[in-house]
C-alpha cells in the first residue's frame, strides 16, 4: 500500500511504501518527512526585518539559480547533464516557491540569465553558485531568531551542499 508522506520543508506530498532518502521536489533529507496526517502548514511566517530581508535575498538567489540551470539544461551536451540541470532548476524553483509562501508574496518570474554552451563551464558556474548559496544560508540560519526560518535556511544549506557535490562530480 502506498502511504502519503509530506515534506516539512516544501510541503509536497510523496506517495510510496517507504520515505525516500531525499524529497523528490525540494531535495530535503528524509528526516524532514512525516506521515501526511502529521504535517503542519506554516503558511506565512511572522519574522524580523532581517529575516524578511534574508528571505527576499534568498528568493532572488533561488530564482537566479533556477534560471541558470534551465539555461544550462537547454544547452546541455549530454542527456545526463541535461537531466541534472533540469532537476536542479526544478528544485531551486521549489525553494523560491517555499520562500515566497513564507513571506506571503507571489513568486516573481525567472530573470534572464545566460549560461555557457559547455557542460564543464556550466558545472564550474554551478559550483560557484552553490558555494555562495551554502554560505548565505548558513549565515542567515545563524542570525534568524525564528525557529521556522532557521529550520528552512539550514535545510536549504544542506540541499545546496548536495547540489555542490553534484557539480563537483560532473565538472
Amino acid at each position: 500500500m502506498l502511504d502519503p508522506y509530506r515534506c516539512l520543508i516544501c510541503g509536497e506530498t510523496y506517495l510510496g511504501q517507504e520515505i525516500p532518502d531525499r524529497c523528490p521536489f525540494c531535495g530535503a533529507s528524509f528526516r524532514h518527512f512525516v506521515p501526511a496526517a502529521e504535517w503542519i502548514d506554516y503558511g506565512k511566517v511572522e519574522m524580523s526585518e532581517q529575516s524578511y530581508k534574508d528571505i527576499k535575498a534568498a528568493i532572488d538567489l533561488e530564482l537566479n539559480n533556477s534560471a541558470f540551470y534551465k539555461c544550462a539544461a537547454g544547452k546541455a551536451e549530454t542527456q545526463i547533464t541535461q537531466s541534472i540541470f533540469k532537476r536542479l532548476s526544478k528544485q531551486e524553483m521549489e525553494h523560491a516557491e517555499l520562500l515566497c509562501k513564507m513571506i506571503g508574496e507571489d513568486e516573481p518570474p525567472l530573470p534572464d540569465v545566460t549560461c555557457s554552451d559547455s557542460d564543464p563551464e556550466n558545472m564550474l558556474d554551478a559550483h560557484k553558485r552553490e558555494s555562495r548559496a551554502i554560505k548565505f544560508y548558513q549565515e542567515a540560519a545563524n542570525r534568524a531568531p525564528e525557529p521556522r526560518v532557521a529550520e528552512v535556511f539550514r535545510a536549504l544549506s544542506e540541499i545546496e551542499s548536495e547540489h555542490l557535490k553534484i557539480s563537483s562530480v560532473y565538472r
